[in-house]
């Protein structure tokens, strides 16, 4: 089984704090041999959970309690660790380079963005989790009440050029026809928070009209949930959204309105456009999630998504629900052991007591939010850490708002996270 000495991390002005398992013998912890030093240990835990930290000063601590302080050496950075491939870990197997844009650039579309990433710092955000093929989890939205006094006359004035209308049908029951520009309002505003930069919310547009478009093709029924693409209308906007409903539906309806008729292509044809809310710092190779080499779907590092809320998160899951689940025996005294992990960073293969599962089935049947994960027995239950949400194949939401927020505008970010795509207007 695989026991680190250090079970969590945070970063705050510029150190790293390592929590240290009271599992682990302190003695140890400080050994002076230099393949052992505490140093190389902390060292290996950056290296093998990706951390992006640019500092040098690291605290460990035990219990609230602060056991020492780590000087490193130099600087990891996310793009330059190395990855689990073969049993053993390769210098930077992701060659894939982020696009190159002017620090002036960066600089102008920061300051212009910097008063509404201010405005909507405090609006929290609850992330809808999808299991579907298509695409998963990805919304995070407000908790604000309905705001009663909303300008209904944004409500019904949409004024789109085309005529493309597709059949809804919502769970409620109805089945409506609706606008596909207008309907793509309500699935950018459910499955990406309005607080995102515009050019991150311009790509959501395109990814979900192309999606959209897909399902159109292949004559899918199209729902309002996570089964196709989760979709809300203007009354469900107003009670999510309350007071900030008229100006998040102006921006909304921006993205998608600046963007009418894009859609995304590969040799001509539309792509599978899946996404996610946010990788583990590497997009998930398709192949690796359902068995599909698709050419477009390919790793690449996404090293913005490591500062996101949804990043790491803690989950303990309880040793009868494992037996019920994964249908073994197992307690306390079980072992948990990681076999292989992919290119990523994701587990390929894991072994819970003797059963051998992949990290996508462990991920599906326990309900984690990504393959890629740590664990620590308790008396409760086994502790899960992982990192990421969602499958991790094409977009990151949480990604794309990183790359906006750095000044790239949409048509990189979708060919960034698509490979050899094409951005076309088919209407």
């Amino acid at each position: 089984m695989v026991i680190y000495m250090f079970y969590n991390y945070k970063i705050k002005n510029d150190i790293l704090y390592l929590y240290v398992d009271d599992r682990c013998e302190i003695g140890s912890l400080f050994n002076s041999d230099k393949n052992r030093s505490i140093t190389s240990k902390v060292k290996k835990y950056i290296k093998d959970h990706k951390i992006e930290f640019n500092g040098f000063k690291v605290i460990l601590l035990l219990s609230g309690l602060m056991l020492g302080t780590v000087y490193l050496n130099k600087n990891p950075m996310v793009n330059n660790y190395d990855v689990y491939k073969d049993n053993k870990y390769v210098y930077n197997i992701v060659d894939k380079t982020v696009p190159d844009i002017s620090v002036e650039e960066k600089i102008d579309d920061l300051l212009k963005d910097a008063a509404e990433i201010k405005e909507d710092a405090e609006v929290t955000k609850t992330v809808q989790n999808n299991n579907s093929i298509k695409k998963q989890e990805s919304k995070e939205t407000s908790n604000n009440t309905k705001d009663d006094t909303a300008n209904s006359s944004i409500t019904n004035n949409n004024n789109f050029s085309t005529g493309k209308v597709i059949t809804l049908n919502r769970t409620r029951g109805d089945v409506v026809q609706i606008n596909l520009e207008e309907y793509l309002i309500g699935v950018v505003a459910a499955e990406m928070p309005a607080s995102f930069n515009l050019e991150a919310l311009k790509s959501q547009a395109i990814v979900a009209r192309t999606y959209t478009l897909k399902l159109l093709e292949s004559k899918r029924t199209i729902t309002d949930d996570v089964s196709t693409q989760v979709y809300k209308d203007n009354a469900e906007l107003k009670n999510m959204w309350g007071n900030s409903y008229n100006t998040y539906y102006n921006k909304i309806k921006n993205a998608v309105s600046s963007t009418s008729g894009l859609c995304i292509t590969y040799n001509g044809s539309l792509i599978d456009a899946v996404y996610h809310s946010t990788s583990n710092g590497y997009t998930e190779d398709s192949v690796k999630v359902w068995g599909n080499d698709i050419p477009y779907l390919k790793t690449v590092t996404s090293p913005w998504d490591t500062s996101a809320s949804s990043y790491l998160k803690e989950n303990t899951i309880s040793y009868d629900k494992i037996r019920t689940v994964l249908g073994i025996n197992f307690d306390s005294s079980s072992i948990i052991e990681i076999i292989s992990k992919d290119e990523s960073g994701r587990i390929s293969n894991i072994k819970f007591g003797d059963k051998v599962l992949t990290g996508v089935e462990v991920r599906n049947l326990l309900g984690l939010r990504s393959a890629d994960f740590d664990f620590m027995m308790t008396d409760t239950g086994v502790l899960f850490t992982t990192r990421g949400y969602g499958h991790g194949v094409g977009m990151s939401q949480y990604g794309a708002n990183g790359m906006a927020n750095s000044g790239y505008s949409y048509d990189k970010i979708i060919k960034y996270y698509y490979s050899g795509v094409n951005i076309v207007k088919r209407y």
